[in-house]
């Protein structure tokens, strides 16, 4: 996994980064961590996607972490963010941008150690998670494996359904729509927004007067009469979500 590290102190850096080692060391895992000295640093490297996980200092000279992490969400709604801080003054300015996790900034190394580590745990749970969640299909003759959390949308084409992935991978398979919905149906974040047509709600970056916006510039027509229950339904998911994040924070 890519991890990022934005803090404008040396040492807090220097620290993470060590801890962060020393996890991949112990769990046999592999990570690549990036630092960044500063937001104006880490925005203009920046790719959506391109970390699956980001640590990111609030208090920083010139550019704040919360303005840096609302910069980044007008581009990637996905990245994980850990807001890291002092104090818990902007607590519900991290709640604003989706962030992941919220940790003080602990002068104890173990203390931080602790707190970084249950960071980690919980990311390695939601990847083995994710990894068992996929599906399944014959696509050009051969058998495909898609996790349900790259898929952006699915759609009825004639005969057959394509299956378009975050990496643009575009596959057809002669299941019928039925078939696949039948089995995405079990997962709260698909939604059918119109006839034939079933979205990543995880992927939608806005509705339009008439048409659904997802990540990578995707605009798929939505059903007008249901558009602003489907919206209701994104934003309850969204909802959910965070209040599932809170609640295993206590």
């Amino acid at each position: 996994m890519n991890i990022a590290l934005v803090d404008d102190l040396p040492r807090e850096l220097a620290r993470l980064s060590e801890i962060i080692a020393e996890y991949a060391s112990k769990n046999h895992v592999s990570v690549d961590v990036t630092a960044f000295h500063s937001a104006e640093e880490f925005l203009a490297d920046y790719r959506p996607l391109q970390y699956t996980l980001v640590f990111m200092d609030i208090y920083m000279d010139g550019m704040s972490g919360v303005e840096a992490a609302k910069k980044l969400r007008e581009t990637d709604r996905d990245t994980l963010i850990v807001f890291l801080t002092t104090s818990t003054e902007h607590t519900f300015d991290a709640f604003d941008v989706h962030a992941f996790q919220y940790l003080l900034k602990m002068p104890d190394d173990a203390a931080m150690r602790q707190n970084v580590y249950r960071v980690m745990n919980e990311l390695a749970d939601m990847t083995r998670s994710a990894e068992r969640q996929t599906l399944v299909f014959s696509s050009d003759g051969a058998e495909q494996s898609v996790a349900y959390s790259d898929v952006v949308f699915i759609s009825s084409e004639k005969n057959y359904v394509q299956i378009t992935d975050r990496a643009r991978n575009v596959y057809r398979t002669r299941k019928t729509f039925s078939e696949v919905c039948s089995v995405l149906r079990k997962d709260a974040r698909f939604l059918q927004i119109n006839r034939g047509i079933v979205v990543n709600m995880d992927c939608i970056t806005a509705f339009g007067k008439d048409s659904c916006e997802l990540a990578g510039g995707y605009a798929l027509p939505v059903n007008v009469r249901e558009q602003k229950k489907l919206d209701q339904i994104r934003k309850n998911y969204v909802f959910s979500k965070l209040h599932s994040r809170k609640e295993a924070e206590r």
